[in-house]
């Protein structure tokens, strides 16, 4: 069973962080003619992920209700359920970030092509929700509304640097385009890159923030499973780093003089960044069920 949880917070994490970059992407940062050759594959992109994200919360909710009675015949009994749902601080976050994703669904299905900035807002409030539950919610009083606080701020910018990967490499194939898609194209990378330190910045001080509100001290401890699985974290997300920086101070300036062979090498480079994203998400979705010692 919590094989089971693992792979379903995954799941969660990955689907609301692309969500949520997604969306932000191309709400704020694609200029308009080329935000409308992206719309159809950045919105079926949302569509799958708010998907996955609302069969991955309703899965968590029964997974809780499982490991917090007697097992899997737990997760179908409407009582164990309905228990935890509304008798438990996480049920009620939960039920309220159910919703979010009723009304994502909502808004992609009936509302209009371009209303991705309501979509990028809902996004925000269902990821930023996942710092109300989990070891944010060890302390009590301000320390414990600071740290969680810090949690959903991390969260966010975790999500719109991971989130808005996937549509940033749909807008790398289109620098080969027209005059006008490729100058747009050019135009996008660097937003992405100026909003990238920003949020690059946001997610290396609120990890350490996070860290020494829930641990107290640097990973270092590799007798302890949770430190262990932090600290290969930590490496993970500083590869990222090295990979961003590459991209942006090395690749980015080759597009003026070798365009073929620079998007290229930043199309595999991104898709590696989000390969080691995905895999940075697996460690949080396990290190999270452990005790933080």
């Amino acid at each position: 069973m919590l094989t089971a949880l693992v792979i379903c917070r995954l799941s969660h994490f990955a689907a609301t962080m692309l969500l949520f970059g997604a969306s932000v992407f191309l709400w704020a940062l694609v200029p308009a003619g080329l935000a409308r050759e992206l719309a159809g594959p950045v919105r079926r992109m949302i569509a799958a992920a708010i998907v996955v994200a609302t069969v991955s919360a309703l899965a968590w909710l029964a997974l809780e209700a499982g490991l917090m009675n007697e097992g899997w015949a737990d997760m179908v009994d409407p009582s164990d359920v309905g228990a935890v749902a509304f008798d438990t601080a996480f049920g009620r976050v939960w039920l309220g970030r159910i919703g979010l994703t009723l009304v994502l669904a909502a808004a992609l299905a009936i509302g209009r092509r371009d209303r991705f900035g309501f979509i990028a807002l809902t996004a925000a409030l269902l990821l930023a929700s996942l710092g109300l539950v989990g070891h944010a919610t060890i302390q009590t009083g301000l320390l414990g509304a600071l740290h969680r606080l810090n949690h959903a701020v991390h969260l966010l910018a975790a999500g719109a640097w991971l989130g808005g990967l996937p549509p940033l490499v749909l807008c790398l194939r289109r620098h080969d385009g027209e005059a006008r898609l490729r100058a747009e194209a050019a135009a996008t990378l660097r937003r992405f890159s100026g909003l990238g330190h920003f949020v690059v910045a946001l997610v290396v001080l609120t990890g350490v923030a996070n860290t020494a509100l829930t641990l107290g001290v640097w990973p270092t401890d590799f007798s302890s499973p949770y430190q262990t699985l932090l600290a290969a974290k930590i490496a993970i997300v500083a590869a990222m780093i090295g990979i961003a920086l590459s991209n942006r101070y090395v690749l980015t300036p080759r597009i003026k003089t070798e365009p073929a062979a620079a998007l290229r090498a930043l199309t595999i480079a991104s898709l590696a960044e989000v390969a080691l994203g995905l895999v940075a998400l697996a460690l949080v979705s396990v290190f999270a069920i452990l005790a933080p010692v």
